[in-house]
């Protein structure tokens, strides 16, 4: 029984050894395969966060560019942003306590 046991021991080695080996390269280390799935949500996070910045940033670009050419359109931010009036005007803000 011990001399079976021996060499099937001895025939595996190879796959035994290969086993371990697999599993430590999962596990351990920096560039294991859970640090990869870590690594990889990061990258689609920041990846969506650059898309959320070039969205943010085409529309202050196109408002910019009708700042500079539409005189409608600077009154429309002067009176929206900072509350400005005409003489014959009177300017309500409601404000909501929801968040």
């Amino acid at each position: 029984m011990k001399n079976g046991i021996k060499h099937w021991i001895f025939k595996l080695k190879y796959v035994v050894a290969f086993a371990i080996f697999l599993g430590v390269i999962s596990f351990v280390g920096e560039s294991s395969l859970m640090n990869r799935v870590g690594q990889q949500q990061e990258i689609s996070r920041l990846r969506a966060e650059i898309d959320e910045y070039n969205r943010k940033f085409e529309q202050d670009r196109k408002m910019l560019n009708a700042l500079k050419f539409d005189d409608e359109a600077v009154r429309d931010v002067a009176r929206s942003r900072y509350y400005m009036k005409t003489d014959d005007e009177d300017i309500f803000i409601i404000e909501s306590d929801e968040e």
